[in-house]
């Protein structure tokens, strides 16, 4: 055993991981040890808070197994060395909770840096020692905080100011609508692109924090932002310094009508239409101190937004990889296109050098004609080129700083001679999720399939999540949102992102309890398709069965009670049935009252069960009784018991009252059999579904025992299928099952079907919720060893820690390893594989054998048999299985 141990250190402010790092303790012959480490990369600049009472997380490994935390105790500090904790001594806390451990100190102030570390004890009451001293920021708290006004008339403003005083911390809060850029003392400030995020800034406008400390000067400092449109439509800023002085004293620097402007070379800027941006007005130096300003005027006072300055606490968008150009081709004079080998989304970096002047177009598509040319019509009106203007300076470099595109191709015209591969580089842009969960397997197509939907997932992630990156849209739609949510959680870190979205549905609600189609709203309808409605207590829920969120049920509680209201007075003898989507781009089209109507009862089953997790039993009865006349009039009004179908037969009408348990128990084996008949004899495996069916299908399959048939539909390559996409070159998932369509709906980078994703992780490699759990508390193992699978593995970093698993199957033996965290126990369901006489190892060691559990092994709590399966109980730790039978 070795004698040091490690702890990984997440803190929560209000509703999510903001900050990680691993914690060395103290030599001990025992205890904690050897933690995972979480990478957090967006997390390098300080991201301040603006939640009174933030809420803390640790990671825990252990040398042993069967570990639990049976106590903690948490200091925070005004001063890193923690030796007397001023703000919060939590003392020994007897409890097992490791996750969303509220502050309970003094009240925390603005603009301050507080100080963390925990310790805690184990199951046998041994004392981990404390962890490496961690922090955390507040912004400013309150509304009075703000000092600065709200200033535009320009796209490029500036002010200089001096320091005469040795500078002890320092720090910008700064708002620019539609998008900013910040930049002190010739220096762009932070890696936040495209920032801040798009909320439904009537209601909500994000401020971001950037430690300047570092970046401030004795004497004469210059403040520079450039300012874009984005979705606000015009430009505005309001900014606010505060610096610490040596000395005790805080000088605060502010926007205000003393800053000057001037337009600068963004000539314009439009997320859908591109940037045109000329070299030749760039004001060398404007952004430093000593620069003539004398022809520059005085900024103006700019409407301020009607909405709430709130701290953003997700990721930020930033450039996340750089892409090398596959081939270049000349399809016509002075024309160049180059293939990038990717569909996603972010820009083009230009390097160039030519004469002063020169106008060099950048257009970006997804398609390409026959003839090389790129095929934009795809994007409907929306332009997606840029243009640069040379200055004639030597080697110049550009990148868009207030536009982004989704894109495959590049086309060049105007450049001054010849490109090479060198000339340009693809620059991926997307909210700064780390992914947090791998995926692989011996069946090759379901790999392509996981990294098609990687990158249609985090290329359509800019602040909300997308419904794609390329056309004159790019919106919010709820239905692409939540159905896609729980793949998304299995796959990257995407709690503080959701978290925000959510708040941002609950911003759009009207006092009726409506919703809006897209959030925020932009296009689409008020009230919501209910399919797409439903993202809101959908997604509330992810929230609490994944991350064990319960705060997130308490701070939208009523907002929803509100939703599922305002759905009841719209219900016709019971049922919702109004529809505006359906099950959109099926190829069999179901009746979108029936879809509207399984929703209606989703939502109220839901809503339920938060009731019910937030004590509140009277409105548990009130629900549990609303459901129950649902289920009865939704079977009553779409059942045909001479067919044994729901209403015209489809495989989404099928398969939803089957995924809600709303089909009686005499009917489900007719209903089954119908839905299976449907997709393997009428359409000779293949589905039918549109997005809302295809979530639920592989499940509703694997549930009835056929994961057989749902992996079939998984590694298809005829249309419609995944693999027709990969077949027909997609590097990202389609809109449509299709591949030529019109061009009004032919996006080729929409993630909606990658739903399935999340039936890789839950069935093929068998990662779960025990039943009733949340948090990952408890977990269910439950690989599905399935037709030539010869073997798949997965990872993914739940809040309490790594869960991974990993099988191989042989001839007549299954190996299966599995890592649970400490603080969790697992029930691991090993199939039999139609072997006789088993016995299982763990480690070489006889675990099981002729029929009886062998005791005695670390961490294993109990062994049993049923007809198909071995059943393990265990708690905390790494093992290593192998199932041998005859």
């Amino acid at each position: 055993m070795t004698s040091s141990a490690r702890l990984v250190i997440l803190v929560f402010f209000g509703f999510f991981a903001i900050s990680t790092a691993i914690a060395e303790i103290p030599e001990k012959n025992y205890g904690p040890q050897s933690p995972s480490y979480l990478r957090c990369e967006y997390l390098k600049d300080p991201v301040a808070i603006d939640v009174e009472k933030p809420r803390f997380s640790w990671i825990l490994n252990h040398t042993y197994r069967g570990q639990k935390q049976t106590a903690y105790r948490i200091l925070v500090s005004t001063s890193p060395d923690l030796e007397n904790a001023d703000m919060w001594d939590s003392e020994k806390v007897f409890s097992d909770q490791s996750v969303h451990v509220e502050y309970n100190g003094e009240p925390l102030k603005s603009s301050t840096t507080y100080f963390w570390k925990v310790c805690y004890w184990d199951n046998e009451d041994r004392l981990s020692g404390f962890s490496s001293v961690n922090f955390f920021e507040t912004g400013l708290l309150l509304e009075k905080d703000w000092e600065g006004e709200w200033i535009g008339g320009f796209n490029q403003l500036r002010k200089e100011f001096t320091l005469d005083k040795t500078v002890i911390r320092a720090r910008a809060y700064i708002c620019g609508l539609g998008y900013y850029e910040l930049r002190l003392n010739g220096q762009k400030i932070g890696k936040n692109v495209l920032d801040p995020g798009w909320t439904v800034m009537n209601v909500r406008a994000l401020y971001s924090t950037y430690d300047i400390t570092d970046y401030l000067l004795n004497g004469e400092n210059a403040i520079g932002v450039m300012l874009g449109k984005g979705w606000f439509g015009s430009r505005s800023l309001i900014l606010q310094l505060l610096i610490e002085v040596d000395g005790g004293e805080t000088i605060s620097v502010v926007s205000d009508q003393t800053w000057k402007g001037q337009e600068g070379p963004i000539i314009t800027d439009s997320i859908f239409n591109g940037e045109i941006y000329d070299a030749r007005l760039e004001a060398s130096g404007w952004d430093s101190p000593g620069f003539d300003e004398s022809d520059w005027r005085l900024a103006s006072l700019a409407i301020a937004p009607k909405g709430k300055l709130s701290a953003q606490m997700m990721q930020p968008i930033q450039v996340m990889d750089t892409i090398v150009p596959l081939k270049m081709t000349n399809p016509e004079s002075g024309m160049y296109v180059f293939d990038m080998g990717q569909n996603f989304s972010g820009w083009v970096r230009l390097k160039v050098k030519g004469p002063r002047g020169t106008a060099v177009q950048i257009k970006h598509s997804e398609l390409l004609y026959e003839n090389g040319k790129i095929n934009t019509e795809n994007l409907r009106s929306a332009r997606a080129e840029d243009v640069y203007t040379l200055s004639g300076d030597g080697e110049e470099i550009y990148e868009p700083h207030f536009t982004y595109h989704g894109f495959r191709f590049v086309e060049l015209t105007g450049f001054p001679g010849v490109p090479t591969l060198d000339s340009i580089r693809g620059r991926v842009v997307h909210s700064a999720v780390a992914q947090t969960g791998n995926f692989s397997s011996s069946k090759e197509i379901l790999n392509q399939i996981q990294r098609l939907i990687l990158w249609g997932q985090k290329t359509n992630l800019h602040s909300i999540p997308t419904d794609c990156s390329q056309r004159d849209e790019r919106m919010g739609w709820l239905g692409d949102a939540h159905l896609t949510a729980e793949q998304a959680i299995f796959n990257f870190d995407i709690a503080a992102f959701y978290t925000n979205f959510i708040r941002d549905m609950q911003d759009v609600q009207d006092k009726n309890g409506m919703l809006t189609d897209t959030v925020p709203h932009v296009w689409g309808q008020r009230p919501a398709d209910p399919a797409w409605g439903t993202a809101y207590p959908l997604m509330v829920w992810y929230m609490y069965i994944y991350y064990g969120d319960k705060r997130i049920l308490e701070e939208h509680y009523d907002s929803l009670k509100k939703y599922v209201d305002f759905l009841r007075s719209r219900a016709e003898d019971g049922l919702v049935k109004f529809s505006h989507y359906g099950d959109w781009v099926s190829i069999e089209k179901t009746p979108g009252d029936i879809v509207s109507s399984f929703y209606y009862y989703y939502d109220v089953k839901i809503l339920s069960d938060m009731a019910d997790a937030l004590s509140r039993n009277e409105d548990v009865k009130s629900y549990k009784k609303l459901c129950a006349d649902i289920k009865k009039k939704f079977h009553g009004e779409y059942y045909d018991s001479e067919t044994g179908n729901y209403a015209n037969g489809t495989q989404t009408a099928n398969l939803l009252p089957l995924f809600l348990d709303l089909v009686p128990e005499s009917e489900k084996g007719k209903v089954y059999q119908n839905l299976n008949w449907d997709i393997l004899y009428k359409n000779n495996t293949h589905l039918t579904t549109g997005i809302i069916g295809t979530k639920y299908l592989m499940e509703v399959l694997t549930d009835f025992n056929n994961s057989f048939l749902a992996y079939d539909l998984a590694v298809q390559t005829t249309y419609p299928s995944w693999g027709y996409m990969i077949k027909n070159g997609a590097t990202t998932l389609w809109e449509l099952w299709q591949n030529k369509t019109g061009p009004s709906m032919n996006s080729h980078n929409h993630p909606m079907f990658g739903s399935i994703g999340a039936w890789f992780y839950k069935t093929l490699v068998g990662i779960n919720l025990a039943e009733g759990s949340v948090g990952f508390e408890k977990i269910r193992i439950q690989p599905h060893v399935i037709r030539d699978l010869e073997y798949a593995a997965g990872s993914i970093q739940t809040i309490r820690g790594p869960v991974e698993c990993s099988w191989i199957r042989l001839d007549k033996s299954l190996s299966l390893d599995v890592t649970i965290p400490v603080n969790s126990e697992a029930e691991i369901i090993m199939p039999k594989l139609n072997l006789k006489d088993i016995s299982v190892m763990e480690n070489s060691l006889l675990l099981f054998s002729e029929g009886r559990f062998k005791t005695g092994l670390a961490g294993i709590i109990m062994v049993d048999e049923t007809k198909t399966s071995i059943n393990i109980k265990l708690g905390s730790g790494r093992y290593s299985f192998k199932l041998i039978g005859k």
